[in-house]
């Protein structure tokens, strides 16, 4: 278990026991990375950062994911933000009794909602608005993804697979036996034939609205547009492919508040990146070249 979900890793190997000793590395690798990004430990370094606002001395890897965050929160025109946490936190707290946040409070979250408001040193990382939070729940877990795979290519393995609920990072050395992944169909969306992407040396991430959600019509859940405060009415999943399970990670996120116009466009700009959404009623769509079948 890591950051909530389950990870699995696949090695293709002859040696059994240096293939083992490769995992084991790995899951180490991955495991030291969660007392750095999960918010379900009170001691990471995000819990930490949450609660008391700003952290001395941060870890390298800290700043190198919330970098890259304040990054896509760029190119996405705010759709990718961070800073959600306070609005998610209402969602959470108020589920618990089986009610929704009010009007007041969700005002009063969105408030807190602005990436720009986190401030990077040398030393020290500071959000800069009272009350501020930080959730990296759709980047942290591919950042750890490709962590756990540059262990395994260290130990000399070419062919493996890296997944962690869902999203996953892959590498082979031969494009005649590509990783087929089964694009999992959004509930009510039956009517679609499975789409299996071919993957060699790629990332793929998915994002729905399935996973989390905080009514039992899914019309709320953990996606949240940080504009609105609300879930975005469109999709109800997409699909990234990129060269790292982080990138692949953030995007997926930014197409579901985006769209499929807006996301789609977006991502035609991306080099090397692929994408495929699903929409509420059932409507397949994808960029150019999105290696499915």
């Amino acid at each position: 278990m890591l950051l909530g979900s389950i990870a699995h890793l696949n090695i293709i190997s002859v040696d059994q026991d240096q293939a083992r000793a490769a995992i084991n590395a790995s899951f180490d690798r991955m495991a030291e990375l969660e007392d750095v990004f999960s918010r379900f430990r009170p001691y990471s370094q995000l819990s930490q950062l949450n609660i008391m606002g700003t952290l001395s001395d941060p870890h390298p890897e800290l700043k190198t994911v919330l970098t890259k965050a304040i990054e896509y929160g760029d190119l996405t025109g705010g759709a990718f933000d961070v800073t959600v946490e306070s609005l998610l936190e209402k969602y959470r707290h108020s589920a618990v009794s089986g009610t929704l946040p009010d009007d007041a409070q969700i005002v009063a979250a969105k408030q807190l909602v602005d990436y720009r408001q986190i401030e990077i040193t040398d030393r020290v990382i500071r959000l800069k608005l009272q009350g501020m939070a930080i959730t990296l729940d759709g980047i942290a877990k591919g950042y750890i993804i490709d962590a756990g795979a540059a262990v395994l290519r260290e130990f000399g393995f070419e062919q493996i697979l890296v997944e962690l609920g869902g999203d996953l990072q892959t590498y082979g050395s031969d494009v005649a036996h590509t990783w087929q992944v089964v694009i999992q169909q959004p509930p009510g969306t039956h009517n679609i034939p499975p789409i299996t992407a071919q993957l060699v040396s790629h990332a793929m991430a998915t994002s729905g609205d399935y996973q989390y959600t905080f009514t039992p019509d899914r019309r709320l859940n953990h996606i949240l547009n940080p504009h609105t405060g609300a879930s975005p009415d469109e999709l109800s999943s997409a699909t990234v492919i990129a060269p790292t399970a982080c990138d692949a990670d953030a995007l997926s996120t930014s197409l579901m508040v985006m769209g499929a116009d807006a996301g789609l466009t977006m991502i035609a700009a991306q080099p090397d990146a692929e994408a495929l959404v699903i929409s509420k009623t059932g409507v397949v769509r994808r960029s150019a070249h999105f290696p499915a079948k």
